[in-house]
């Protein structure tokens, strides 16, 4: 995916690192960038056009930024994009936006993103750190999920109880560090390690 971010400040640095953690390909315009802006532009990671936007700069790219200290640039960035149906994201400025950047926390197979619509995306960043508190320990459980996952699939074939026993599985989940699942691809194995995390009374 084809991507320019016009501006070059730590805020469209925050938005480079987004995207590419998406894999995206990612083109800078601005004359002057953040030193990290101009590291990944060195190290080829990103493609930095040292100058001030011009009306064009947006055609054939599948998603802009603006991110420039100029409302003026940035509502024209907006003008241009939008004519020609490119989604566009003006940062700070949600009336100016046609997508939306979440806040994002990753950890091995588990990505949690929160949004707030553009309407306060300093709420969206807060939320996503108390939640990312627990984060860790969910990513693992997630490991273990896919592992249980597969060894479910390798024995049922019957949807209904491939699903009852996800639904077993997630209402064993515990606060905290999960301890270690079973090494068999039997599921009766996994079936008595969900039992004792569950407990007596459950």
């Amino acid at each position: 995916m084809r991507c320019l971010v016009i501006g070059g400040g730590e805020v469209a640095w925050r938005k480079v690192e987004l995207l590419a953690a998406a894999c995206c390909d990612v083109a800078v315009i601005a004359p002057r960038v953040h030193e990290n802006i101009r590291a990944a532009g060195e190290r080829n990671d990103l493609r930095w056009i040292a100058r001030e936007y011009a009306p064009g700069d947006c055609r054939g790219y599948h998603l802009v930024v603006a991110a420039t200290a100029t409302r003026e640039v940035n509502r024209a960035v907006f003008d241009e994009a939008s004519s020609i149906c490119i989604p566009v994201n003006v940062v700070d400025d949600p009336e100016l936006c046609t997508v939306h950047f979440p806040a994002v926390w990753r950890q091995g197979p588990l990505t949690m993103a929160v949004g707030t619509g553009g309407g306060a995306p300093f709420m969206a960043s807060a939320v996503r750190d108390r939640i990312s508190l627990h984060g860790p320990s969910l990513a693992r459980w997630v490991e273990i999920a896919a592992k249980f996952r597969s060894v479910v699939r390798s024995e049922i074939t019957e949807r209904d109880e491939k699903n009852r026993l996800y639904r077993q599985f997630v209402d064993a989940i515990q606060p905290g560090n999960p301890p270690d699942p079973p090494e068999s691809k039997m599921l009766s194995d996994w079936i008595v390690w969900l039992e004792k995390l569950r407990g007596p009374t459950a």
